[in-house]
């Protein structure tokens, strides 16, 4: 309300601000939303003042920021503090705070990455059979760094094709490091698949060659 000359048992704002562990310009901006009224003003400059018993509400209110509850919500829990309503309102926060969480955790995954990597910069996609990048060459299937076009697909699949109708015992391979003579899309190796076909960087079986044709 506003008063001339407002009770000497009222606070001015800034001791309020004080007493309410808030600023001044908190306070105001509350104000101004409804949220936390002055119990008066003065008349003639508009200086606001507060009653110590509005303190609890003023510390509620820093709480519930500290945790970012809107002030939406805010000036609903104050106005009907009901158990019911509470529950609900600190439920719809709580699962608004676990989708910042996912998003910070996400964040925090592709940060990890660039700091292992070194790199800022994505790698364009490649064949690891051929070398073509993806824009040129359609990509069949892809696993993790692995992938494979359209075109290598074909191949591979008529390599197998081939053997089929002229087995011949398979050379000797080098292996360069371990595990690389297994499908880099399903894992399986020589002793696991019918057929492995061997590229410069990867190895693919015929089994996920027959689930590219068939999709």
């Amino acid at each position: 309300m506003d008063d001339p000359r407002p009770s000497a048992n009222l606070l001015p704002i800034g001791r309020f601000a004080r007493l309410a562990g808030l600023t001044v310009p908190q306070l105001r901006h509350y104000d101004r939303r409804g949220i936390l009224l002055p119990m008066a003003r003065d008349g003639r400059s508009g200086y606001r003042y507060y009653s110590r018993t509005q303190a609890a509400a003023a510390r509620a209110i820093a709480l519930l920021r500290s945790i970012d509850v809107p002030l939406a919500d805010i000036q609903e829990l104050l106005a009907a503090p009901e158990p019911d309503r509470v529950r609900r309102v600190f439920a719809e926060h709580r699962r608004r705070v676990e989708r910042r969480l996912s998003e910070a955790r996400a964040a925090l995954e592709s940060i990890d990455r660039i700091i292992s990597e070194g790199e800022l910069m994505e790698h364009e996609q490649r064949c690891s059979f051929c070398g073509c990048p993806a824009t040129e060459r359609r990509t069949s299937l892809a696993a993790g760094e692995a992938s494979i076009c359209v075109q290598c697909v074909a191949l591979a699949r008529a390599v197998i094709e081939t053997h089929d109708r002229d087995p011949k015992p398979a050379p000797a391979a080098s292996v360069t490091r371990p595990g690389w003579l297994a499908c880099a899309f399903c894992g399986k190796d020589q002793t696991q698949a019918r057929r492995l076909v061997a590229g410069p960087e990867i190895v693919i079986c015929d089994g996920c060659l027959a689930g590219i044709a068939a999709a």
